[in-house]
C-alpha cells in the first residue's frame, strides 16, 4: 500500500497543463472507440496511454494501426506497437508514431519497461525521442529533437476494479530553437469489469487545453466486441469494434466533432 500511495502521489502532481505539440499520437484502437479511456486498460494497445499498461502481456504480441482525423489523411497518424516477457514479471514494449505529411511531420519513437511489484500492482516507465521536421516545399527549414519520458501505475482492486494514472513529459522538455514544451498530460481513471470483456471506464485528462472528462464501455458478442463512449472539451461520441479471428484481432473507431468530419482509426494486433 505505500509503494502505491508514493506512485500515486508522484504521477498525480507533476504534471502540470503547458502549451505543447506531439498530442494526441496514443492510438490504441479500442481506447480510441472507448471515448479515450486507454489510462485504465490493459495490454500492449494501451503502451502509450499507460506505460503500466505492458505489464499485463503474457506473450509476444504485435499492434498496427492508424488514425485518420476529421477524415482528412493530412492529419494521418501511423503507429505500431510491439512487446514480449522479459521475466516472470516485467514486460519490454517498443513503439514508434508518424504524424503529419511532407512539409510537416512529426515522429515519435519510446521505450517501455514494465512490471508488477505485486500481485495487483504495476508500474512503467517510458523513455521517448520526438523528431520534427518543417519544409517548405522545397527545402528544409530545419528539424529537431528532443528526450521525454512518461511514467503510470496500475492497480488491481477486487479483482474486477481497476485504478490507475498516468503522465506525460513530467520533465518540462522543450524541442527546436523556440524551445516549445512538449506535450504534457496526466489522466487517471477507473475501471469495471464484472464480466470477462465487459468494461466500464471513467477517466479525467488534464493537460494546456483544460480537464476533459472521458467515459467509455466494451460488450463481448462472442468472438464481437462493441465499443461506445464520449468525451468533454468539446463534446463528441465515439465508437467501434473489434473482432478476433484465428487470433488475429481488428478494431475499428470513430469518432464526431461538433462542426468537423467524422476522424476514423483501424488497427491490428497479434499475439504470438
Amino acid at each position: 500500500m505505500k509503494n502505491i500511495k508514493t506512485a500515486a502521489l508522484l504521477i498525480l502532481t507533476i504534471a502540470l497543463p503547458a502549451f505543447a505539440s506531439f498530442e494526441e499520437l496514443e492510438m490504441g484502437i479500442p481506447a480510441m472507440a472507448m471515448g479515450g479511456t486507454g489510462v485504465v486498460l490493459d495490454g500492449l494497445e494501451g503502451s502509450m496511454w499507460n506505460p503500466a499498461s505492458v505489464a499485463s502481456m503474457s506473450k509476444a504480441g504485435v499492434a498496427i494501426s492508424g488514425n485518420m482525423p476529421y477524415s482528412n489523411f493530412d492529419f494521418a497518424t501511423a503507429g505500431i506497437d510491439g512487446g514480449a516477457p522479459i521475466t516472470e514479471n516485467w514486460r519490454l514494449a517498443g513503439s514508434a508514431r508518424m504524424f503529419g505529411g511532407e512539409l510537416y511531420n512529426e515522429q515519435t519513437l519510446a521505450v517501455t519497461i514494465a512490471g508488477k511489484l505485486s500481485r495487483d500492482f504495476a508500474f512503467g516507465l517510458q523513455p521517448v525521442v520526438a523528431r520534427v521536421d518543417i519544409k517548405d516545399g522545397v527545402s528544409s527549414y530545419g528539424s529537431a529533437m528532443a528526450f521525454s519520458i512518461n511514467a503510470g501505475f496500475r492497480v488491481t482492486m477486487y479483482d474486477r476494479w481497476a485504478f490507475a494514472a498516468a503522465v506525460k513529459n513530467p520533465l518540462e522538455s522543450r524541442i527546436g530553437d523556440s524551445e516549445e514544451y512538449m506535450h504534457r498530460q496526466m489522466d487517471a481513471g477507473i475501471s469495471y469489469e464484472p464480466a470477462d470483456g465487459l468494461v466500464t471506464a471513467f477517466a479525467l485528462s488534464r493537460d494546456f487545453r483544460g480537464t476533459r472528462v472521458r467515459v467509455g464501455g466494451a460488450l463481448p458478442l462472442g468472438p464481437l466486441t462493441v465499443y461506445a463512449g464520449a468525451m468533454s472539451g468539446p463534446a463528441v461520441f465515439t465508437g467501434g469494434f473489434s473482432a478476433v479471428v484465428e487470433g488475429i484481432k481488428a478494431c475499428y473507431s470513430v469518432q464526431t466533432h461538433p462542426e468537423l468530419n467524422l476522424s476514423h482509426a483501424i488497427g491490428v494486433t497479434y499475439a504470438f
